[in-house]
This record gives C-alpha cells, sequence and structure tokens, in this order.
C-alpha cells in the first residue's frame, strides 16, 4: 500500500535523497517513537542492553504506533542481545540435548523430525532464529504435511511449538512464533470408533483359548483376556509383575510404561480375580515378586487370527480397551473413576473428548433414569 507523502512532492523528492535516519523526528513524550517527517510512518529507535534497535513500524497512525512500540519493548526486555546470532541448526542441537529424559521412541521420532526440519527449511539451516515468522512456519508446515491427515498434522505442528518454546527459554527470541502461524492447527476428522462388543470379545478368548494348533493358545487367550478385562495397554500387560498383584487388597499395580506414572485397577472378583486366581495355581508354588505373570508381551498375533477366523475386523489389543471403558460408560460408572483405573491425572479430560458420542449416550440415559425417578416420587 503506497503512503500518500504528507509534504510538497518536491520536498518529498528532496528528502529522498537522505538515510531514514536523517528523516526521522523525535515524538515527545513518547520513549523511543520517531516519525518519518516525509512519508508519516512511525518508527522505533532504542537501545537496549548495549545494543541499537532501529526499526519500521508500518503505520501512520499514532495509537496503532505505541501499541506496537509497547509489544515490542516487552519482546526486547526478554532476549539476550549475545544470542541474536543463534542459527536454526543450533536452536536444534540445543533443543536435542533436552531429549535425553525421554522414552526411545520418543527420542527417536522427535530426533528424526528435527533432521528433517534442518534439511528442508527454505532459508537453510544457518538461518537467524530471530528472523523467523509465523508465516515461515506455515509454509514449511504446509510443505512437509500438507497431505497428512489433521491428527498427524497436529503432533508435528505441536513439535515445532515445543522447539521455539525452548527459544523463548534460552531467551532468543522474545515470544514464540509459533502462535502468529494462521495454520499451526487443523480440526480434527470425527473418528468413528468401533470396538468389539462383549459377545465378540468372549468368542474371540474362548475360540483362542480352544486353538489346538497353537501350542501358546491359553496363554495368548489369558493375555487378551486380561487386556479387554482390565482396560489396560499390551505394555503395562506385558511388563506386569506378580508382586504388583495385590491378593489381599484385591488390586493391581501398574506403571504406564510411556509416562512412567503409577496407577491401580481393582482386581474383580468376578473376572480379573479369578483369571489371576488360576493362573497363580497352574504354577504350583508360590510365585516371586519380580516374576513376570505373562511369558509373552504381545498377543496381536493370536488376537488377529482369531476375529479372521471368526469373521470379524480385524480388532486391536487398543480396541479391546476402548471395548471396556465404553462397557464402563455405557454402565454409568462414574468419569473420573474410569481416568483413575486408566493412569490419567486431567480428571476424565481424555476420555471425555475421545469417547464423548459414549458419554452422550450415557447422560441420556442417565437422564432418563433420573426423570423416572421424580416422576415415581
Amino acid at each position: 500500500m503506497l503512503v500518500t507523502p504528507k509534504c510538497h512532492p518536491q520536498t518529498f523528492l528532496m528528502d529522498s535523497a537522505k538515510s531514514t535516519r536523517q528523516c526521522l523526528q523525535k515524538i515527545s513524550g513518547v520513549a523511543g517513537l520517531y516519525k518519518h517527517h516525509a512519508s508519516g510512518i512511525y518508527h522505533l529507535q532504542l537501545t537496549s542492553k548495549q545494543r541499537k534497535v532501529r526499526k519500521s513500524l508500518k503505520t501512520t497512525d499514532r495509537k496503532t504506533a505505541e501499541r506496537k512500540l509497547a509489544v515490542y519493548k516487552g519482546h526486547l526486555a526478554k532476549t539476550d542481545p549475545k544470542k541474536g546470532s543463534v542459527t536454526l541448526g543450533s536452536l536444534v542441537q540445543s533443543y536435542l540435548e533436552t531429549l535425553g529424559a525421554k522414552s526411545v521412541s520418543t527420542f527417536r521420532n522427535q530426533k528424526s523430525l528435527l533432521i528433517r526440519l534442518t534439511d528442508t527449511w527454505p532459508h537453510g539451516s544457518n538461518h537467524k532464529v530471530t528472523s523467523i515468522t509465523g508465516g515461515d512456519l506455515d509454509i514449511w508446515l504446509s510443505n512437509q504435511f500438507g497431505k497428512l491427515r489433521p491428527r498427524t498434522y497436529n503432533t508435528y505442528s505441536g513439535f515445532l511449538k515445543s522447539l521455539f518454546d525452548h527459544a523463548v527459554a534460552l531467551k532468543v527470541v522474545g515470544t514464540n512464533p509459533y502462535y502468529e502461524a494462521r495454520n499451526k492447527r487443523r480440526r480434527n476428522d470425527k473418528v468413528s470408533r468401533v470396538v468389539p462388543s462383549l459377545d465378540q470379545f468372549n468368542a474371540i478368548v474362548s475360540h483362542m483359548r480352544s486353538n489346538k494348533l497353537n501350542p501358546h493358545g491359553t496363554e495368548s487367550a489369558d493375555f487378551i483376556e486380561f487386556l479387554g478385562t482390565a482396560a489396560v495397554g499390551q505394555a503395562e500387560a506385558g511388563n506386569l509383575r506378580w508382586g504388583n498383584v495385590d491378593f489381599q487388597k484385591k488390586r493391581i499395580q501398574f506403571q504406564r510404561q510411556k509416562t512412567k506414572r503409577y496407577f491401580h485397577v481393582p482386581l474383580f472378583q468376578n473376572s480379573l480375580l479369578l483369571l489371576l486366581g488360576r493362573k497363580k495355581s497352574e504354577l504350583g508354588r508360590e510365585p516371586a515378586d519380580n516374576e513376570f505373570v505373562f511369558s509373552m508381551k504381545d498377543g496381536k498375533k493370536g488376537l488377529s487370527a482369531a476375529t479372521k477366523a471368526l469373521g470379524m475386523p480385524p480388532y486391536s489389543q487398543r480396541d479391546l480397551r476402548g471395548m471396556r471403558i465404553t462397557h464402563w460408560l455405557r454402565n454409568l460408572v462414574d468419569l473420573k473413576v474410569i481416568s483413575q483405573w486408566q493412569g490419567h491425572s486431567d480428571g476424565g479430560i481424555l476420555i471425555l473428548s475421545t469417547y464423548s458420542e459414549v458419554i452422550s449416550e450415557s447422560n441420556n440415559a442417565a437422564e432418563q433414569e433420573a426423570i423416572s425417578r421424580v416422576e415415581n416420587c
């Protein structure tokens, strides 16, 4: 947009030979605010932490200029002038050093993303971090992940947020440019959750247990039955030891493999207590506390073979957990209690968003039950 000079054209041509600094006039009463006397555009001129900054505010409106100046002063106060030359490559190396506490899979995934970022960044790995804008992030995300599903796109987008949060923590930049990006998030597709019914689950376990061709059929069936009854993941079940099973307090302690958070699941009398009690008696001795409950770590092969033989959809081990949570929700088990049994610390927010359609059904059922009770009072 062209700005009409506020002076005579001849005077403007004479002033055009001067440098921008020579044409700036100090605005009294506002520290650091200047105005180009020919174009009328406001500029800021500051000396902060032994460095001089001069920048156009790209506006001829004084109020807007004052707001922009205040925001820029705030950003300037949060940065270290010695780190103004930090490049994207050096930021990536610094961020990589913070991933040591992550799990092996998380470290491997984020390291591959960091390498991909430096290899494909349009301006090269020597691009100064202070020059990176939200628009730059938009272009890179679109080129690299634009064709992916929203959920995957948002995962990679969140990785960029974490990287530049690290830059803010190092005082390389005052604010995270991620928040200036227009396409940083996409609305997730509505997922149609397909899980087996309890009848299908029982049929799967029975088929696996009766499979004489599989020498590990009984153990595989026990493993799958445990997953679908305790509603835990394959990693938690595979690492369960007898010392974590408390038959007196009727509870099982787990450690979430990804977050290392401890949680417990009740030893339900009509299901888990019978299953683990039978496995303990089959040993013919008192198991050691550090002895694994299951001799296997994964039951996907047996599950896949059973669903295929029974003509069912290819349900995964994760679907078994969803089946049990869905069953609990439909039977009006408290959301916070289910969240505790899953080792979540959010009070049920994740379950609420994941199983929203099931919770809606449960709420309707609870409402109808409440109406019935009121009418029969």
